[in-house]
């Protein structure tokens, strides 16, 4: 059965986090997060719930392995937004109902458009290999 320092160093490297991004995420020193890993401290209060943040699992999986507590496995989790994609979300909350619909019709076309462009470029490469 695991510690609770290797269920922490498994489920960093699942992430692939390595213990500097870790620490940043927690906001603990990367020797904090050393010393969890190696069972020399155990995590609790506030860094607890942070760690289990970052890490996508429960405070409890953390600390006792529940298998009722299990983290989602790495590939069924929804990947986070980067910094442009929180700005695109930010500013279209500040849109008016009435230009929202407007944009996002804008946005479908530029897609649509795009893709034509794809398939035709693929299929024009596909002739020439003829």
């Amino acid at each position: 059965m695991m510690d609770h320092g290797e269920r922490i160093k498994l489920r960093r490297k699942e992430l692939k986090h390595t213990q500097r991004n870790l620490a940043l995420a927690v906001k603990v020193s990367h020797v904090t997060i050393s010393q969890w890993e190696s069972c020399d401290t155990t995590p609790g209060g506030k860094n607890l719930f942070a760690l289990a943040k970052a890490l996508k699992c429960s405070p409890m999986w953390i600390l006792y392995g529940d298998s009722e507590n299990s983290p989602t496995p790495v590939e069924a989790l929804t990947p986070p937004l980067s910094e442009r994609e929180l700005d695109l979300l930010k500013l279209f909350a500040y849109l008016p109902e009435s230009e929202k619909e407007r944009h996002m019709a804008s946005l479908r076309a530029k897609v649509d458009e795009f893709n034509k462009l794809f398939a035709e470029l693929l299929s024009a490469r596909n002739d020439l290999k003829i």
